[in-house]
């Protein structure tokens, strides 16, 4: 028999790379399995389909065996087989519980699959790192599950009587005004998150991409009325509102107001075709008024300043950007969320394909709900303002300040 009765094959993962175990056999059966094995690597190349059942055959002689198990799974995988190769890692590691490689690749397709068990994935990359802490490898895996806010966790929060309105808006009628390049998908994770995590119904929540003048009128009221949709579907003393925009925002020049810029604006003419942000707060301010909700969150991923990560909004303005005076809310049942000062810039996290903002405040929503730990206005707003977030961020990839504001109620809470 040859001294190598196994063989080393590497899966490429989209974020790991995972080799093949050297199995140490021993018994009549074992060795058996040994000879299966060695045979079923000289064919893994030409016929990865006859090398898993050589696997198969392997493990009926010595199914104790978690190397043999791991290594099937490796080959499952890279059979297409991803439910298989779950199963038997979980194998592996019932033979043995203090596997690294197996807890490793068992955390990745749990953190990979749709609907994946994502708090597991975590336990399971901890604990190969906790076995291992020298490898790269394990660590590149927890740090991906940490990261990836792809996939919003469940959580038991049951808010049935909630109701959001979500606007991402990519792509302007004007050709002046410069796309904005992930709001749509922004606006589509959050609806997620609002699912899963924060327990809103899905029925309950209006999800609008490029949403024109017209759209926020009616989502919102106008300024002679302000019954709009949101309004007529709010219950009264019991719905939460959420609202989240990811867009361009502009100052009118001449008063300094600021306005969310829906996608049919005219950038010459911002006070007239945009939607200005006083009237969002005050028909929200008439709204509570009337309806009295259990709490108002407003997310909005936008700057005001005239300027944007894609270029400047306002034509021929100057590149000093101009700082608006953004209204708050005096409510003390609502907060707002906005991604930058008024004289800043909302940046983008090009490699994480997002808005810089909303990254983070999707990530600090998953840790949270992941460490099982309620999650405050005030919470969020540490979160969003400490080392290693966003204002950092902004001055790494683009050398210069984004500061996110919070103001009105910080006790409300995102996760209870």
């Amino acid at each position: 028999m040859r001294r190598n009765i196994w063989w080393c094959l590497v899966i490429v993962f989209s974020f790991i790379s995972m080799s093949f175990a050297l199995p140490v056999l021993a018994g009549e059966d074992c060795i058996k399995a040994a000879k299966l094995s060695d045979d079923a690597s000289d064919i893994v190349s030409s016929d990865p389909q006859l090398a898993e059942e050589k696997l198969h055959q392997a493990l009926y002689y010595c199914d104790s065996s978690a190397a043999l198990h791991y290594n099937l799974a490796m080959i499952l995988y890279s059979n297409q087989k991803p439910a298989e190769a779950a199963k038997q890692l979980e194998i592996a590691i019932k033979r043995n519980p203090k596997y690294p490689k197996a807890l490793n690749a068992l955390a990745y397709l749990y953190a990979t699959k749709s609907g994946g068990d994502q708090a597991k994935a975590k336990q399971l990359a901890q604990n190969a790192v906790a076995l291992d802490p020298d490898s790269a490898e394990y660590r590149q895996t927890l740090e991906m599950i940490t990261s990836n806010i792809e996939v919003a966790p469940k959580t038991s929060v049951h808010r049935p009587d909630a109701i959001a309105i979500i606007i991402g808006n990519k792509n302007y009628q004007d050709h002046h005004i410069p796309m904005v390049k992930f709001a749509v998908q922004d606006a589509t994770l959050v609806k997620k998150y609002l699912v899963n995590t924060l327990g809103f119904d899905e029925k309950n929540i209006v999800l609008v991409s490029d949403a024109k003048k017209d759209d926020f009128e009616k989502f919102f009221g106008t300024e002679s009325n302000y019954k709009g949709y949101l309004y007529n579907h709010v219950t009264q003393d019991r719905s939460d509102i959420f609202i989240y925009y990811s867009g361009h925002g502009a100052p009118d020049t001449n008063t300094k107001k600021a306005y969310l810029v829906p996608t049919s604006a005219d950038p010459s003419y911002i006070n007239i075709t945009a939607y200005s942000l006083d009237i969002l707060y005050d028909n929200l301010e008439k709204l509570n008024n009337d309806k009295k909700p259990k709490s108002i969150t407003v997310v909005l991923d936008s700057c005001f300043s005239g300027g944007s990560n894609g270029g400047m909004i306002i034509r021929d303005a100057s590149p000093i950007f101009i700082e608006t005076t953004t209204p708050l809310l005096s409510m003390d049942n609502a907060v707002v969320f906005t991604s930058s000062q008024g004289d800043q810039i909302s940046s983008w996290y090009s490699e994480k394909q997002h808005g810089l903002f909303t990254y983070f405040f999707l990530k600090t929503i998953k840790t949270a709900a992941e460490n099982g730990a309620q999650l405050t206005a005030e919470d969020m707003e540490k979160s969003l303002q400490e080392p290693d977030s966003i204002n950092d961020y902004a001055r790494k990839l683009y050398n210069r300040d984004q500061v996110p504001q919070i103001t009105g109620n910080k006790k409300i809470t995102l996760i209870p």
